[in-house]
């Protein structure tokens, strides 16, 4: 079993749009107008989707999308100051380096690498 892929739900499509895109630097693939769906390209078989749906708005949680990135540190010094930060860029206790931010939603995104 692997996972095919991963979509959460944005409440405005065109902001959550420049925060992947222009801020994280997502590639666009595949967008569906009927459901205002839009994947990102990935390295490997899975993929990473937002989804609009009007009025969404977030509870609380505790879930988490972590991405392997090949120069955290380079990503932490572009994000930082201009993202809501969980988590700053610190060692994990099995040797990467990890930080957490917010999405415009607050869905919890982990990226991970090696310093």
């Amino acid at each position: 079993m692997q996972v095919q892929g991963v979509t959460v739900t944005v409440s405005n499509l065109s902001q959550a749009k420049a925060f992947y895109e222009k801020l994280l630097g997502f590639i666009p693939d595949s967008y569906y107008e009927p459901t205002r769906w839009q994947s990102y390209k990935f390295d490997g078989r899975a993929y990473f989707a937002i989804i609009e749906l009007a009025g969404f708005q977030r509870e609380a949680g505790a879930d988490i999308v972590n991405f392997d990135v090949e120069e955290v540190e380079i990503l932490w010094d572009h994000v930082s100051g201009k993202v809501e930060v969980e988590a700053e860029l610190s060692e994990t206790p099995w040797g990467s380096y990890r930080f957490i931010i917010k999405d415009p939603d607050g869905h919890r995104l982990g990226f991970v690498g090696k310093k």
